[in-house]
């Protein structure tokens, strides 16, 4: 009787080791091994030249290098199981640096930081609304006061007037309407250029007033009413025109004034303060003719289109009729010549080389 020793069957007593290992194991790691094995299995048959009749025997006489393959998937397994089995017992054990409560961050601490901030939120949300209220029933949003600046020809009481602030009224309200308030002031009160409301502190309206500068006086019936730079006439009249300004007589419209205080302001300051009055005398050949009335007593006839331009050559002329004590007209429709007030436009005393000049000159220009 043959006696069988343990080496000749090495599988059984491998698979008796590793029982106790396979009973430990959980159920998706023995699905795990099983598929191992069944995978090392068909990849061993894959491997395996066919079969034939003749080779059957010889097949059968070689089963041991089959044998040995096996023995080798089954160690990677087991390897594998082991180490599986060793990550299994890793993770129920915990983390290597400590408990997943401590890596985790400070979750009450982050509960408190979130409801803080939308404390904070719905705090805000009711908290303006309630202050914007208690603003708007305060004091605080009554206008308390007005201080107007800038005025010189415009008393301060007619502009508060028209202007229409009421103090104790609401603040803004008043504020959001100060456009209108300016234009309703600058249509009753010409001489107002623009009018700017600010608010002062907090509850009060600061206004800056800027005036269009009078340039000369309208003289009608021995009054004199203010003319500013934009042309237009203040309807107020006065018992003696003001400073230097120059005097305007017989204008009806804004744009020949306009056109003759244009020209004067080309003229140089010794020009502007030898004249006295302005005259417009239209003729039947010139609808824009001016008689000027000079402090000296003479008298210049110009265009206003010329006036600018030749009234410059004016000091001259005058100092060459002083020279021969004349005192006339200076005519400067045409050309440029003078003669006496007694004699005719073609007397023999007249200016001829003043005349000569003054036309060279204008000719040049």
């Amino acid at each position: 009787m043959r006696v069988i020793s343990r080496e000749e069957f090495p599988e059984e007593d491998k698979e008796q080791k590793e029982k106790p290992k396979q009973e430990n194991l959980t159920p998706w790691q023995l699905a795990n091994l099983e598929y191992l094995k069944q995978k090392a299995l068909e990849n061993n048959e894959s491997e395996l030249p066919p079969k034939n009749p003749e080779q059957s025997a010889e097949t059968s006489n070689t089963s041991e290098p089959a044998d040995e393959t096996i023995e080798e998937l089954d160690e990677n397994v087991s390897d594998s199981l082991d180490e599986d089995t060793e990550e299994v017992e890793e993770v129920s054990k915990g983390p290597k640096n400590g408990s997943f409560l401590e890596r985790l961050p400070n979750i009450k601490h982050e509960r408190n930081r979130r409801l803080v901030r939308r404390a904070s939120v719905l705090i805000g949300l009711f908290a303006i609304p309630a202050l914007l209220l208690l603003y708007y029933i305060s004091p605080l949003a009554k206008l308390s006061g007005v201080s107007i600046e800038g005025n010189e020809r415009i008393s301060t009481e007619t502009i508060e007037k028209e202007l229409n602030f009421t103090v104790g009224d609401n603040l803004w309200g008043q504020y959001f309407k100060r456009k209108d308030n300016v234009n309703a002031l600058k249509k009753q009160e010409l001489q107002i250029k623009n009018a700017e409301v600010h608010v002062d502190g907090l509850n009060h309206f600061k206004i800056e007033i800027k005036e269009y500068p009078e340039i000369a006086y309208l003289e009608s019936n021995g009054k004199y009413s203010p003319i500013i730079s934009n042309g237009n006439i203040i309807p107020v009249e006065v018992e003696k025109s003001e400073g230097d300004l120059p005097i305007l007589e017989s204008f009806t419209g804004p744009k020949r004034i306009l056109k003759v205080l244009r020209g004067y302001g080309k003229l140089s300051e010794e020009v502007k303060q030898g004249i006295s009055q302005i005259k417009y005398a239209p003729t039947k050949e010139n609808k824009e003719l001016l008689e000027i009335f000079m402090n000296d007593g003479n008298k210049v006839l110009v265009s206003i289109d010329d006036f600018g331009k030749k009234m410059k050559y004016y000091p001259q002329i005058a100092k060459e009729m002083d020279d021969k004590q004349i005192k006339g007209v200076v005519d400067m429709e045409a050309g440029i010549y003078s003669y006496p007030y007694a004699e005719d436009s073609t007397a023999e005393n007249s200016v001829q080389a003043s005349t000569e000049q003054s036309e060279t000159s204008v000719g040049n220009d």
